[in-house]
């Protein structure tokens, strides 16, 4: 069964069901691939009028999730956190203030400052 979208005067089809297997024609060239990645394309058509293909905006979305790794850890009732996934960020908020550094800092200076 065939699929159509419209999406800012171009018609995007699916000819065959699979999600990875969109296509539309940008500036006189085919391109294919997932709908998401097709409409970016389109978008950055329209807006600049330079054809990016939909396999860039792919990539790119894959190394900022490689990068955008977060980890958090409670630690004597405060919750540590690190967005990006390198060793000294981490930050914490200790009675209203921002407390950065590595993990193991951030632990003895909890040990000295908190007492229950």
């Amino acid at each position: 069964m065939k699929k159509r979208l419209f999406h800012r005067g171009y018609i995007v089809e699916n000819s065959t069901g699979l999600t990875s297997d969109w296509k539309t024609t940008i500036n006189g060239q085919i391109v294919k691939g997932m709908i998401n990645n097709i409409k970016k394309s389109v978008d950055w058509w329209c807006e600049t009028k330079a054809f990016m293909p939909p396999e860039r905006f792919d990539t790119h979305r894959q190394t900022m999730k490689s990068s955008l790794i977060a980890h958090s850890e409670q630690y004597k009732g405060i919750v540590l956190r690190n967005d990006n996934g390198k060793n000294n960020e981490w930050y914490a908020l200790v009675r209203g203030q921002l407390v950065k550094g590595d993990l193991v800092s951030i632990k003895k200076y909890l040990d000295k400052a908190i007492t229950f």
